[in-house]
């Protein structure tokens, strides 16, 4: 099949309704986000249906594509990938669409008009946009995760779970939010999930996090991922967390701060799942002061 910048490995299903996506980029604090997505497309052993060509969405000095050694010796180059994912639950029942790619550097409008032209061709109706982002999170406590939607079925369990936020963000956005706005003209209903990770952590993964959004996702959509090794993986996270912040009498005393923030509007929240946030107010401040800081100093990789 022939589609612009798209390859496609094989003929796509049109039955894959859903779609569960995550980039890598500025909304994936502590690689939650693709950590997340990556895990389902191993857990449901989902297959590769089709690849973006990075060719005109990517300024290669900026995301360099990787040299690696097979097992023969020899090197192959992989560039910046953007790939779909079929998974079909078998019973005759709709599949799962499954994306995850890189945050492109330019032409955002054909990306996102090649990106929903497959999900067209898929079938997709409603599509998850998961991510995170770097807030005033203690990594002693458990992950928070906030949702919207589009859809008003979506958005009542949203506010069943105790997470639902209108939207009230103004400035500097991603590519997700981009893609969201043109399926919504296309027809398609859309939720958003995004936990927050500990701003003042430097680990390239948090397992927490990534748990978390997995937690969401699994009971929005009825699947059951294996997660069993999570525990140990957080365990080995926070006790690295404390070593690092004992180091500090400066750390120390804001993730003490932290954790009283934290622990205020806890009582606050209802009993879904594990969820909640901090003041919402306060929520933007920290997407703002993270934007100014990405201005600054450079995207985040």
């Amino acid at each position: 099949m022939i589609m612009d910048h798209v390859e496609f490995d094989r003929e796509p299903p049109a039955n894959l309704t859903t779609m569960v996506m995550a980039f890598r980029g500025w909304i994936d604090a502590g690689q939650a986000a693709t950590g997340a997505l990556r895990h389902l497309v191993r857990d449901l052993s989902a297959t590769r249906l089709a690849w973006i060509d990075p060719e005109q969405f990517f300024v290669f000095t900026q995301e360099r594509p990787e040299v690696r050694l097979r097992a023969d010796g020899e090197r192959n180059i992989h560039w910046p990938r953007s790939e779909f994912f079929a998974w079909h639950p078998g019973n005759g029942r709709d599949g799962l669409l499954l994306f995850c790619g890189v945050e492109p550097h330019q032409k955002w409008r054909t990306y996102t008009k090649a990106f929903l032209d497959v999900a067209e061709r898929c079938g997709v109706r409603r599509i998850v946009s998961i991510g995170a982002l770097l807030a005033g999170a203690p990594h002693t406590r458990p992950i928070r995760v906030t949702g919207r939607s589009s859809d008003p079925a979506w958005r009542s369990v949203l506010e069943a779970w105790g997470i639902y936020r209108r939207p009230s963000y103004e400035g500097p956005t991603g590519i997700s939010t981009v893609v969201l706005d043109a399926a919504e003209r296309r027809g398609m209903s859309h939720l958003g999930l995004m936990g927050q990770a500990p701003h003042y952590l430097q680990h390239n993964e948090n397992p927490a996090a990534i748990q978390a959004l997995l937690t969401y996702v699994a009971r929005l959509l009825n699947l059951s991922p294996d997660m069993s090794h999570f525990a140990e993986a957080i365990k080995d996270f926070r006790t690295q967390c404390d070593r690092e912040v004992a180091r500090n009498r400066a750390t120390r005393e804001h993730v003490q701060q932290l954790e009283q923030q934290y622990d205020a509007t806890a009582g606050e929240e209802q009993q879904g799942l594990p969820s909640g946030e901090l003041d919402s107010e306060k929520l933007m401040q920290e997407l703002q002061d993270f934007l100014r800081g990405q201005r600054e100093g450079g995207e985040e990789r």
